[in-house]
């Protein structure tokens, strides 16, 4: 934060600088406004005199104020402390320079007095008479009051001295603030970062079980899936080749740990073929996502993680089967696929504990896999693209799994 520019109004609380404002102008009877590096006030005045209030409200007088003030800003900026000088229309005024570890921010403005010491001063700016020509403001300019120059002088570096160190306290709490938020986004960073790399070790394990000698185990698959077509046993042809490309699938060499929802549909159209084998009519399934999505990017064997535990949750524990649909729906510029079965559900601290990893952290299989896409969802999209489940916990009313990308 020190190597960016520092706004004032980012650092000081207006709120609080007005009323330590209206404080001062009641201790010392002086006038009071705070601006930013240009000029432009940030505070209500307060306490201005009569003359300065009229002299104001006239846009050629106006600017010549906001000019004095900011050169006055700078002056003092310049020396470091608070600057006393005579403004354009020859009233006392002061700048106290508003620092942040030596970066100007802005300044406060005070004075609209006259004094007897005018020639130990100097003009901040050209001053002018034209003023004068009104015979309200020079009527006005002769109620103002007098006040020593010492007196000007104490105040001035009293308020530079005490405010500028409340403020490079502020300041500090404010770099505090976010250096700890800094190291908490770190740390959560890091934990996301261990349990990812967990989460892709666990799965290259999985997958490395079925890695022994592949060569050899298609070459005995495609043999079982010949001898099956040319003794007519249509549906071992089918369960064999189906099983091969999927495991062609999981064993396939890639870096990218995302896949195109189409290669992640035809993956899981292939799980079911050979469970809807083993099952027969206890398993029902449909699919309804648009050809249109099938080029968006999922995580690698997401849907066919949430349609496994379907099966093994929601149909097998059944003697009447069950169903597991699979659609989608989109929402502004994100895709939501839905896998949705008709099961008994599950309580919501246990889709709780899901998604928090308790099993997964207690090195459980149960789970792990729902945990794992989880991850992998908020590690690649944010966490606003964490995986969500519905489940009414009743017989029948099932468990809805939603993954939701955005698109390309």
């Amino acid at each position: 934060m020190a190597d960016k520019n520092i706004y004032i109004t980012d650092v000081v609380d207006v709120q609080e600088l007005q009323t330590l404002q209206d404080n001062w102008a009641k201790a010392t009877d002086l006038a009071f406004i705070t601006v930013d590096v240009n000029g432009t006030p940030i505070t209500e005045q307060t306490n201005f005199t009569p003359f300065c209030e009229k002299l104001r409200t006239m846009p050629r007088f106006r600017e010549r104020c906001y000019h004095c003030d900011a050169c006055g800003g700078r002056k003092a900026k310049k020396s470091g402390k608070a600057y006393v000088y005579i403004c354009h229309a020859g009233l006392i005024d002061f700048s106290i320079p508003i620092m942040i570890q030596g970066q100007f921010i802005g300044s406060i403005q005070s004075g609209q007095v006259v004094s007897n010491h005018l020639d130990e001063l100097k003009p901040v700016m050209k001053m002018s008479e034209e003023w004068k020509e009104d015979a309200e403001l020079l009527s006005l300019y002769k109620q103002v009051t007098a006040m020593p120059l010492e007196k000007i002088l104490a105040v001035a570096q009293t308020i530079c001295d005490s405010y500028n160190y409340t403020v490079e306290k502020q300041y500090a709490s404010i770099i505090e603030k976010e250096l700890r938020e800094k190291d908490l986004r770190l740390v959560k960073e890091e934990k996301l970062r261990i349990e990812m790399e967990k989460s892709l070790r666990d799965i290259e394990l999985k997958a490395l079980h079925y890695q022994i000698n592949p060569h050899f185990l298609f070459n005995v698959l495609n043999t079982i899936g010949r001898l099956a077509f040319f003794e007519n046993a249509k549906m071992t042809e089918d369960v064999v080749y189906a099983f091969s490309d999927m495991m062609r699938y999981i064993l396939r060499k890639s870096d990218n740990p995302l896949s195109t929802l189409g290669d992640e549909i035809t993956h899981v159209l292939n799980y079911l073929k050979i469970h809807k084998i083993r099952l027969g009519s206890r398993l029902q399934y449909s699919l309804d996502i648009p050809e249109e999505y099938y080029g968006v990017k999922v995580p690698f064997l997401s849907l066919t993680t949430i349609v496994e535990n379907s099966i093994k949750y929601a149909v097998e524990k059944r003697t009447s089967g069950g169903t597991v649909k699979l659609s989608s729906h989109v929402e502004g510029t994100d895709l939501y696929i839905d896998i949705e079965d008709d099961g008994d559900g599950m309580p919501e601290e246990q889709i709780r504990s899901i998604l928090r990893g308790d099993a997964y952290k207690k090195e459980e299989n149960s789970s792990v896999g729902v945990y794992n896409i989880n991850s992998r969802l908020i590690h690649h999209f944010g966490p606003e693209y964490a995986l969500q489940i519905e489940s009414g916990h009743e017989p029948s009313d099932g468990t809805k799994v939603t993954i939701k990308v955005p698109l390309p």
